[in-house]
């Protein structure tokens, strides 16, 4: 390398290094056990749970902008958060949605974030002392459940987890029929379950105990297959936006990004290296001749393999020679060609147009170097054999 490029190229480096280390110290962490989301891979999460659905069949989506459930048969809202708690028009929108024949999974991990859905139904959460629940009695989707874990193993369940009550018109799921941790409320033509934990749907839970065959029964049993995740109750109405790698370039991270960019363009213009190998040094004012011409434009056909103009000319060779020596005219369609040549013999009038149609064919395709060459040689044989027979 020479000497002159040696501080460009070192300062480039350098910057970049520093740079890369501004990202990697202000990129946001793994976030810890509080991403709640359907994209989110820690324990709390339900990427677990939206990736199996996603395997098994259903239509699976999130509901990340707005608010609206017409394109969904089941929506899944695990653990919505008190900063983004159910408003009295989310409520409005859920119940015109269960009153439609939709299901709606609600796993409470704060109660006063749903309170504005169970107030309206008359229903009261408190803490239970439950850590895992079995099935209250046998129903739908039931067959094949056991204990469901309602928190970690270790972890204390006051606070974590809730029992309903309230009314008659709760069908308990989980836990006893005094103390349920999971129901089911009808509401018009569709059912909301209640879920006291959100445990059974995170990446952790749902692969302990019997959560995964507990929540498929719930999903397996709705009407339809479009289940959508909420995530407007994690995340508010900005949605999924700032989330995972897009985060990364906000703020100061995306002046670093526009510097990097600005940085290697003004050194590749300023060290004013080429791309690529140099081409010959030509006489500029050189006209380049006919035959240099020819041969460009065949290089440039054989790069890119479009032959088939080739073989239309060879077609077309082929009848304004022939055309010559019998005088039939050359511009008329192959049929009306290949009819008026009959007149000089059926057999070679046949061989003619076979081969003029073989022609055809390769021109609205892409032929070989080879497949040309063959239709070449017998384009000459074809030619010479009907201008020996006008001679005799």
């Amino acid at each position: 390398m020479r000497r002159s490029n040696v501080t460009p190229v070192a300062i480039l480096v350098a910057v970049l290094a520093i740079l890369v280390v501004v990202l990697v110290i202000a990129a946001p962490g793994s976030g810890g056990d509080d991403d709640y989301t359907s994209t989110g891979n820690d324990k709390v999460g339900t990427l677990a749970l939206y990736d199996w659905l996603q395997a098994i069949g259903d239509n699976v989506n999130r509901i990340d902008s707005e608010f609206t459930l017409q394109d969904t048969d089941v929506l899944i809202s695990a653990a919505p958060l008190d900063e983004y708690a159910y408003t009295a028009s989310d409520d409005a929108i859920l119940t015109a949605f269960l009153r439609g024949g939709g299901e709606v999974i609600l796993a409470v991990g704060d109660p006063d974030a749903a309170a504005a859905v169970l107030q309206p139904l008359g229903i009261d959460a408190e803490a239970s002392d439950a850590s895992a629940a079995s099935p209250s009695q046998p129903y739908p989707g039931s067959t094949g459940v056991g204990s469901v874990p309602l928190v970690p193993f270790g972890d204390s369940p006051l606070g974590n987890v809730w029992a309903f009550s309230g009314g008659g018109h709760l069908v308990p799921l989980l836990g006893s029929a005094a103390d349920p941790v999971a129901v089911a409320v009808q509401v018009g033509a569709g059912r909301l379950y209640l879920i006291g934990s959100d445990y059974p749907l995170s990446n952790d839970g749902l692969r302990r105990g019997a959560s995964a065959p507990f929540i498929l029964g719930l999903v397996q049993d709705a009407r339809g297959t479009r289940v959508g995740f909420d995530e407007i109750h994690h995340l508010g109405a900005a949605g999924t936006s700032d989330q995972g790698l897009t985060a990364v370039f906000q703020g100061p991270l995306l002046a670093a990004a526009a510097a990097v960019v600005v940085i290697v363009l003004l050194f590749l213009w300023t060290s004013g290296r080429r791309l690529g190998r140099p081409l010959p040094r030509r006489d500029p004012g050189r006209v380049p001749s006919v035959l240099e011409h020819i041969d460009a434009v065949g290089h440039l056909l054989s790069r890119t393999h479009e032959r088939g103009a080739v073989a239309a000319r060879y077609a077309e060779e082929l009848k304004l020679r022939v055309g010559r020596v019998t005088g039939v005219e050359p511009r008329l369609s192959d049929t009306d060609f290949m009819a008026a040549l009959s007149s000089f013999g059926e057999e070679r009038a046949r061989a003619a147009g076979v081969l003029l149609g073989e022609a055809r064919i390769m021109a609205a395709g892409r032929p070989s170097e080879s497949e040309l060459l063959g239709l070449a040689r017998r384009v000459d044989a074809l030619e010479s054999e009907w201008g020996v027979a006008a001679i005799r």
